[in-house]
């Protein structure tokens, strides 16, 4: 079990890694790897490997594209506020602003 933890953290970190060095360089092509769902993928794979039922795939799913819709919502809110703000509070601002709408979605479908 612990070695099924790390290596689900290595294999995140290095996605993180890549993303975040690329982006340094080449902000677009930062955001293509990112908008990929390269994490959703590697999500499914290890799901079907450990034997997850039909149901929960569906569920997954279906419910991903609710969460990954609303998360859009976070990039033009935290650009705009950075415009007008600090990095930290722009941040932690439009984190705390989708948060609250991922909380209301969670309820909505529940």
């Amino acid at each position: 079990m612990y070695l099924d933890i790390i290596w689900k953290a290595l294999l995140g970190g290095l996605i993180i890694g890549i993303v975040s060095t690329v982006a340094q360089k080449n902000a677009t092509f930062g955001a293509v790897i990112m908008g990929i769902p390269m994490v959703s993928f590697i999500t499914l794979i290890i799901m079907y490997y450990t034997g997850v039922d039909y149901q929960t795939f569906k569920t997954f799913s279906y419910q991903t594209v609710y969460f990954v819709g609303l998360s859009l919502i976070f990039f033009p809110l935290f650009a705009t506020g950075f415009l007008y703000f600090n990095f930290w509070i722009a941040l932690i601002g439009s984190a705390g602003i989708t948060s609250i709408l991922f909380l209301i979605l969670y309820r909505f479908i529940s």
